[in-house]
């Protein structure tokens, strides 16, 4: 079933409305059937919300079909218990209005208009990387690499050896892949696409550092003797136990700290510098340090496989999902313009999926073609 179906289904419109037992049973049954659809059901109850929220007056020939729905409705349900017709009655006109209303949704006079992106595919094979000892080592997608306290990386049941104590081990991961990383100090670090991250195999006595060109969420070990140090081109942060997230793209003007528990120091090459507080959030450019109090999920919800939008340009969701899937938004700058998006998209495996979700939240057209 496509979210479409969904919204068209009665049942679908029910169990949003009453999340009664017999409803939920009946998708629950259904999802398990069909664990497909699971995408499409998620997407299709956050769009039954904003469609449920936000109603579009109705034209008189929809008054006029709602009122013959549910007088139709009305003639077929005397059988239904006396206890029971209240409810009926009021799920069969609120199915009947959601339904013109998702009608009405869909076909707007802007359909006209809607603009049509053009989506490459990159054909090219890329392969996370890790280069340790001289030596360059290919690895799975989404899998964790873990080194343990004597330096070894254990990496898919292998165990390969680190590089000494003075030379970094180098991790890339390209676009369209993800992976994570434990370091021998039991930091976790989740690395987003188009990272590379530099770390040692063991830490030396007095400190603990690393180098990002990307985005990481990070879980620092806590150890107050030896404080934790993330290095980018442009800023440093500086912790002893926390969990934040921090992008820093060398291609990207956006370069961001946010910090979900503990505190930290960011001091940039220029030597400005700002100290940061839990739901937080630290702009970093050229001239200013600019902090606002954020929701972090928004930032991080990512490594959970989900991207959340709150008035978000359109183009910088493009920019996220380009990193993501490695594809390229062809010809956008005229479509884009003042193009905001609210909502929620689940990171599917599939890229169309993901491009239906996000053509019903923007009120744009996507085209996919592979580039040979």
């Amino acid at each position: 079933m496509t979210v479409k179906d969904f919204l068209e289904n009665e049942k679908f419109i029910l169990f949003m409305l009453f999340k009664d037992n017999e409803s939920i049973k009946h998708w629950d049954l259904h999802l398990s059937k069909h664990p497909e659809d699971k995408i499409h059901f998620q997407n299709a109850e956050h769009e039954f919300k904003k469609i449920k929220l936000n109603p579009s007056s109705l034209q008189k020939s929809d008054k006029e079909a709602l009122h013959k729905r549910i007088f139709e409705a009305t003639k077929k349900s005397k059988i239904i218990k006396i206890n029971r017709k209240r409810k009926f009655y009021s799920a069969i006109a609120a199915c009947a209005l959601i339904l013109i209303l998702i009608k009405a949704y869909n076909t707007t006079p802007t359909d006209l208009e809607i603009p049509k992106i053009l989506v490459e595919k990159s054909l090219a094979k890329t392969e996370i990387e890790l280069i340790a000892s001289g030596k360059t080592f290919t690895l799975s997608n989404k899998k964790t690499l873990t080194v343990s306290k004597e330096g070894t990386i254990n990496a898919e049941g292998k165990s390969l050896k680190g590089s000494d104590s003075t030379t970094y081990n180098i991790l890339k991961v390209p676009f369209g892949k993800r992976t994570e990383l434990v370091l021998a100090d039991g930091s976790k670090l989740w690395v987003n696409s188009g990272s590379t991250v530099k770390f040692p195999s063991k830490f030396n006595k007095n400190k603990r550092e690393i180098y990002l060109e990307g985005e990481i969420y990070i879980e620092v070990a806590k150890n107050k003797l030896k404080p934790f140090n993330v290095k980018t081109l442009n800023f440093d942060v500086n912790v002893y136990g926390t969990s934040f997230d921090v992008k820093a793209y060398k291609d990207n003007e956006e370069q961001r700290v946010v910090l979900v528990e503990g505190s930290v120091g960011v001091t940039t090459v220029d030597n400005m510098k700002a100290t940061m507080l839990p739901n937080e959030s630290l702009d970093i450019t050229a001239s200013k340090l600019i902090k606002t109090n954020v929701s972090t999920e928004t930032y991080t919800s990512w490594r959970s496989g989900y991207l959340i939008f709150d008035d978000k340009p359109l183009e910088e969701i493009l920019i996220e999902l380009s990193r993501y899937y490695n594809v390229t938004f062809l010809d956008t700058k005229k479509e884009l313009i003042n193009k905001k998006c609210t909502g929620k998209i689940y990171l599917s495996s599939n890229l169309e999926d993901v491009l239906e979700t996000l053509s019903t939240l923007s009120n744009s057209s996507f085209k996919i073609h592979n580039n040979i």
